[in-house]
C-alpha cells in the first residue's frame, strides 16, 4: 500500500474515533449551574466521562459560543415537547455537540 494511502485511512479512523452520531429521544434539557451551559441527556447514553460539563458527565453540551445556539437550542425544545428522536454529533472527547438533525 502506498504511504499516502495509509496516512489517509489513518486519519480517517482517527477523525470517527474524535466524534459519533448518538441516535434517541432526549430525556432532559437544562441549563448548568453556571446559567450558560446547555445539558442534554440522550435515551441510550451512558457514558459517564464527559468533561464538558464536570457537574453532569454523563450529559452532552450545548456551547452558548456557538454562532447557531439559539437556532440549536430552540431545536433541541422543540424535539423534546414533540418528544421525537434526534440523532446528535458530540466531539467523543468532551461530549460538546457538534451538528443535530431529526430522525
Amino acid at each position: 500500500m502506498h504511504m499516502k494511502s495509509i496516512f489517509f485511512v489513518a486519519m480517517f479512523f482517527s477523525n470517527m474515533a474524535l466524534a459519533d452520531w448518538h441516535n434517541g429521544k432526549l430525556g432532559i434539557v437544562s441549563f448548568g449551574y453556571d446559567g450558560k451551559t446547555i445539558s442534554i441527556g440522550q435515551d441510550g447514553f451512558t457514558r459517564t466521562n464527559c468533561t464538558c460539563y464536570p457537574t453532569w458527565p454523563g450529559r452532552y453540551c450545548l456551547s452558548a459560543d456557538r454562532d447557531t445556539f439559539e437556532k440549536e437550542y430552540a431545536f433541541l425544545l422543540s424535539a423534546k415537547a414533540r418528544n421525537k428522536p434526534i440523532s446528535i454529533n458530540i466531539d467523543e472527547s468532551t461530549c460538546k455537540i457538534r451538528a443535530m438533525y431529526e430522525t
